[in-house]
C-alpha cells in the first residue's frame, strides 16, 4: 500500500513553478525582443525614405529613425545608424543601416540566452531629389 510523504506535493509545485516562470518570462521577453525588430526595421524604412526624398543623409532622417525608436521605448543611445552617402544624385542607391543593441529586461532570462541581442536592419532605395 502507498503512503502518503509528507511534502511531496509542495516539492513538486516548486520544481514545476520554478520552469513555469521562466517559460512565461521567455515569452514575453521574446514578445518584447520581436517588437524591437519591427521597430527598428521600420525605423530604416521610415528613415531610407526621408533620406531618398532629401536625396542622402539629412538630419530630417535621422530625426525621423529617432522618433520611431523613441515612440516604441527603444533607447537611442544603444543605436547606431549610418546613411550613405551624404549626398545623392538623383537615382543613384542610398543605404541605411540601423543596428540596436537590444538587452533583455528579464535577469533570469539573460542569465539564460545572454545579456544582449544585436538587431540589425538595411534598407536599399534610390534618391529622388533632382538638383
Amino acid at each position: 500500500m502507498l503512503r502518503a510523504r509528507p511534502g511531496t506535493a509542495a516539492l513538486e509545485f516548486a520544481l514545476v513553478f520554478g520552469m513555469v516562470v521562466l517559460l512565461l518570462l521567455s515569452v514575453v521577453e521574446f514578445g518584447l525582443l520581436l517588437n524591437a525588430k519591427i521597430l527598428v526595421s521600420t525605423a530604416a524604412r521610415e528613415g531610407a525614405r526621408k533620406a531618398a526624398v532629401d536625396g542622402g543623409e539629412s538630419a530630417a532622417a535621422l530625426a525621423r529613425i529617432r522618433e520611431i525608436l523613441e515612440a516604441g521605448n527603444l533607447k537611442p543611445e544603444k543605436t547606431q545608424v549610418d546613411i550613405s552617402p551624404a549626398e545623392a544624385a538623383f537615382g543613384s542607391t542610398i543605404v541605411v543601416r540601423v543596428h540596436y543593441t537590444y538587452e533583455f529586461l528579464s535577469p533570469l532570462v539573460a542569465r539564460v540566452v545572454g545579456r544582449a541581442f544585436e538587431l540589425d536592419s538595411e534598407l536599399i532605395t534610390r534618391s529622388e531629389k533632382v538638383r
